[in-house]
């Protein structure tokens, strides 16, 4: 049935008979739908057992052989093949690295933070936006930070004071004062503007103009964040009968 160079090779054979017979190689059954679901779900199976490793143990040890080394087979029984669980061995799922530029909603740059694997080999790494937190590394990052002159205990811009500059970049602030009496403006009338808007600021976080105001005008409110960087808030003064108008009733 075979030629002389099949039967010289028997994997070429026993493939060959599988192929005519059609029949799983593993199990050597016809392959039903069931079956192939079983196989999706073993490849599955193993693709999410890659992420630890489980260390064991052979219940009984094994006999020495001559001058210590392994045993021979015929002195290996059954018993000296049970095994049982020692350790399960769980790889981490996120990796340490260092940014090297400012990334939204992670860090800024020199900050060494912890992302999901994923995240640094496809998308941060390719990027230059980070690198690996290997000692060398670190010390090139710190000697920068030395030679900026920043404090390592200084507060410092983080991920939420970038959103928030961001954020006050495109703000464009309303500031509603009484129109029925006199007023100057000050922190407090700013500070409860602010508050209107979602973002709780100190007092000592705002910069009004050097000279008084007490007119409805345009102005500029200089925000400082974390006292290291400061933002430029466009706002503008209107009566607070315009801007908590009541609303009209609806004529039926």
């Amino acid at each position: 049935m075979f030629s002389g160079d099949l039967c010289r090779n028997p994997k070429q054979i026993m493939a060959t008979t599988l192929g005519v017979l059609r029949v799983c190689v593993k199990c050597l059954r016809p392959p039903t739908k069931r079956l192939g679901r079983l196989c999706v779900v073993s490849a599955v199976s193993k693709q999410q057992q890659r992420n630890h490793t489980i260390v064991m143990e052979r219940v009984f040890p094994l006999p020495a052989g001559k001058d210590g080394g392994l045993p021979h087979p015929n002195d290996v029984n059954e018993t000296h093949k049970i095994l049982r669980h020692v350790e399960i061995v769980e790889y981490p799922t996120e990796l340490a690295c260092i940014l090297t530029d400012y990334v939204e909603g992670i860090g800024i740059r020199g900050d060494l933070v912890k992302v999901k694997k994923e995240v640094f080999h496809n998308d941060l790494y390719p990027a230059g936006l980070a690198v690996y937190a290997s000692p060398e590394n670190i010390d090139e990052f710190e000697e920068e930070r030395k030679a900026k002159g920043i404090d390592k205990s200084e507060m410092r811009l983080g991920v939420f004071a970038r959103m928030a500059i961001k954020e006050l970049n495109h703000m464009h602030l309303e500031i509603p004062m009484n129109d029925k009496v006199e007023w100057t403006l000050d922190k407090q009338h700013v500070q409860v503007a602010f508050r209107t808007q979602g973002i709780e600021l100190l007092e000592e976080c705002l910069v009004l103009p050097e000279e008084p105001i007490s007119t409805f005008q345009d102005l500029v409110v200089k925000v400082w964040i974390n006292g290291l960087e400061s933002v430029d808030v466009k706002a503008t003064i209107v009566p607070i009968s315009q801007k908590f108008a009541p609303a009209k009733a609806v004529k039926k």
